[in-house]
């Protein structure tokens, strides 16, 4: 009995055996001996692979918090900016209401001392007029009746002379601003 193809022929076939078991105790070698450790290299690879990406993506993470962190800050600054420009719009309002209001007082005082001082001057030139007055009346009282005046006479004198004065210096006054 012999097999045209050769495959079931049987003298030859502890050859075939043979080479199953070799290769079946090749691929037991490659089993135990090769394959782990190109399995605990890949996987080392792989895990490398996953903790690069882990951290890619906490780096990635941890950027975008930057970036939020440098937006608030920057919102932040200029938040602050416009508060520092509007508190120094507000101080210059202050400080210009402040000077005008000092001014203003200033300027009343300054008036009001000016009043004062024409009311002072006035008041001085009307008493060195009265007693201008009061000094001609008594030497013209004097020289018309001939004799000294007493003082009773003296102070009737003076007020009718003053009273006169007063008189012409209303009419006046009122004639004047009746023309003018």
């Amino acid at each position: 009995m012999i097999d045209p193809t050769g495959i079931f022929d049987l003298p030859n076939t502890s050859l075939i055996f043979w080479e199953v078991i070799t290769f079946l105790i090749l691929l037991g070698l490659l089993y135990w001996f090769v394959y782990p450790p190109i399995r605990n290299t890949i996987q080392q690879r792989q895990q490398s692979i996953e903790q690069a990406i882990d951290e890619a993506e906490k780096t990635r993470k941890e950027a975008r918090e930057l970036l939020e962190d440098y937006r608030q800050q920057i919102r932040e600054a200029r938040e602050e900016a416009r508060q520092i420009r509007e508190e120094a719009r507000e101080e210059g309002e202050a400080q210009r209401d402040r000077a005008k209001r000092e001014a203003r007082e200033e300027s009343d005082r300054i008036i009001k001392r000016a009043r004062e001082e024409i009311q002072r001057e006035q008041e001085s030139a009307l008493r060195e007029l009265r007693e201008e007055v009061a000094s001609m009346v008594v030497q013209a009282s004097e020289q018309v009746i001939g004799r000294e005046v007493d003082h009773d006479d003296h102070e009737r004198l003076i007020s009718e002379a003053l009273d006169e004065l007063e008189a012409e210096v209303a009419g006046t006054g009122a004639g004047s601003s009746e023309s003018g």
